[in-house]
């Protein structure tokens, strides 16, 4: 869904995020469904493609204001953030001085509408590659993996889990934000039998001026 919102008539607005002293500018579709209308019946039936990265998630977030207040977490660190939809977590990942930063999308359409908003904002652009979990083409390790509203389907939990196990250093943290959906355990449990303990903290959220609680889980291999 490689989409050009101006050529394709898709309707965008912009939203401001503002947390503490930081403020993000991101631009986003204004209505879902006008991208959801343009998905053909071939495209959807052969990956079930829906444009989940062309909303601005609670998750991404609260997964944003967590790394505002710990940037001692990202600083200096190789950074691989999956699933970068609109750019959020992106941009604040980049703020906080890593090493490196490569954001990764499924949809060219995800990269594409990051790498707006970071100019929009007027920041340097990340490196940035399209990435399958079930095939990943990545040549490097990494110390932290970043993730938000990522564990929604149960037939990417492995490919998650063998990505995870094979790209993030022995020493390195896994980060993830999930609104608490019943079918995360199940990938938190998969976690757990591979080695890996888990911390949560909690950020909670106004979506429609109903609070969600975003969980932050913390991940690392257990070296006990």
């Amino acid at each position: 869904m490689a989409l050009n919102f101006q050529e394709e008539q898709i309707r965008a607005v912009t939203d401001t995020f503002r947390y503490k002293s930081h403020s993000f500018r991101i631009r986003r579709v204004a209505n879902v469904d006008e991208l959801i209308d343009r998905i053909s019946d071939e495209e959807f039936n052969r990956d079930e493609r829906l444009p989940y990265w062309a909303e601005l998630w609670p998750s991404a977030i609260g997964l944003s204001r967590f790394l505002l207040d710990q940037p001692e977490l990202v600083r200096g660190k190789q950074v691989l953030e999956l699933g970068c939809g609109l750019g959020l977590t992106s941009l604040v990942l980049q703020t906080l001085a890593p090493a490196e930063l490569l954001i990764t999308d499924y949809e060219p359409a995800a990269l594409h509408w990051a790498l707006e908003n970071f100019r929009l904002n007027e920041f340097p652009e990340p490196q940035t590659s399209l990435l399958d979990w079930r095939a990943p083409e990545l040549t490097a390790t990494f110390d932290r993996i970043v993730a938000s509203d990522v564990l929604y389907e149960e037939r990417f939990f492995l490919p998650l889990l063998k990505l995870v196990k094979r790209f993030l250093r022995p020493d390195g943290l896994l980060i993830i934000a999930e609104p608490g959906r019943p079918i995360a355990r199940k990938f938190f449990d998969r976690l757990a039998d591979a080695g890996f303990i888990r911390e949560q903290r909690i950020e909670q959220v106004l979506q429609d001026e109903r609070p969600i609680r975003v969980g932050i889980h913390l991940i690392q291999r257990d070296k006990r």
